[in-house]
Order: structure tokens, then C-alpha cells, then sequence
């Protein structure tokens, strides 16, 4: 936790790990070879506990996720987004930079959804969502 600036707690899964920095949330998926419906919505629940339900930017790094089911998008597009106003998505490889815009273009994430392959301009634009 040395690394981090302002980062009272971590927290780990076996799917994921997250912290709270300078009022960005930022979660990172661990390697999931295909992430479904009830792995998706356990990680919906540990960061709603996480963050006592109250909303927050998120940075959501998905470079080691492998691929995920349309019932699992279509539930991070909606009641998934819950607690997040807005979202960054991390990604590195063009299928997933591909499968990522497919997931905004087709699920329609409820609130402002953006790509990107650097963490900075994604904790950049983040920063207007802050509260």
C-alpha cells in the first residue's frame, strides 16, 4: 500500500482487487478466462460493500480479463453501474479495445463510459466526475 498516495485500504478477491485514491475508485479485474453472470455480480457486491454504497469515479482495469458473457455485460451496463458515475475503462490489446467498444456501442452502460490505454488520461478524465 506504500506505492499508492492517500489509500487507507485495499481490498482483494479472487477475481479482483480495488482502492479508494484521491476519491477514484480503481478496480482491478485479476485473470478471468470468462467472466459470467454470478462472478460479475460478486464483484458488484464486494464493491458495493467496499465502498458502503456511496458513488464514486471508477477506474476499472480490464487487461487480464479474457473474455466475458453477454449476461454478464448486460448486467455491469445496468444495475453493475450502480455506485459509479462514471466509468474508465483500462485496456491494452485491440480485441479487448474492440470487445470494450462493443460493450458501450450494444449495452449502453447507464452512465458515461470511455476507453482508454493509458492510466493517466483515464484518471484525467475522471476527475470532472468526482464529487
Amino acid at each position: 500500500m506504500g506505492k499508492f498516495k492517500n489509500v487507507s485500504e485495499v481490498i482483494e478477491t479472487p477475481y479482483i482487487s480495488m482502492f479508494i485514491e484521491e476519491g477514484i475508485l480503481h478496480v482491478y479485474y485479476k485473470r478471468i478466462e470468462n467472466m459470467d453472470l454470478d462472478i460479475a455480480k460478486e464483484c458488484v457486491l464486494t464493491r458495493k460493500e467496499f465502498t458502503n454504497n456511496r458513488v464514486y469515479p471508477c477506474l476499472i482495469n480490464v487487461i487480464q480479463m479474457k473474455s466475458s458473457t453477454k449476461e454478464a455485460r448486460d448486467f455491469f451496463a445496468t444495475e453493475g453501474n450502480e455506485g459509479i458515475s462514471a466509468s474508465a475503462l483500462i485496456v491494452n490489446s485491440s480485441a479487448f479495445k474492440m470487445m470494450a467498444n462493443f460493450y458501450i456501442m450494444v449495452n449502453r452502460p447507464k452512465n458515461p463510459t470511455r476507453l482508454f490505454t493509458d492510466k493517466a488520461s483515464a484518471l484525467e478524465w475522471l476527475e470532472q466526475f468526482k464529487k
